[in-house]
């Protein structure tokens, strides 16, 4: 036979709030890992652009080096 204050300490911890003992959840650290390469995949693309940039030069004028007006 069961004291009440053993039933309700068991029923006191099987209620807990689900953030608290989320942490034991496989779906929480899959959705963490996930997260994480999506973060990381973001950094490393350069905001998801695929193509690289094409950096121009730019020209200043007067200093060609040909001395040609065009």
């Amino acid at each position: 036979m069961m004291h009440v204050s053993e039933e309700l300490e068991r029923g006191h911890h099987e209620h807990r709030p689900y953030w608290k003992r989320a942490h034991h959840d496989w779906r929480f650290w899959v959705a963490l890992v996930l997260m994480l390469a999506a973060m990381f995949i973001y950094l490393m693309t350069d905001d998801l652009s695929i193509v690289p940039h094409i950096r121009t030069r730019t020209v200043q004028s007067g200093n060609s080096g040909s001395g040609a007006t065009r």
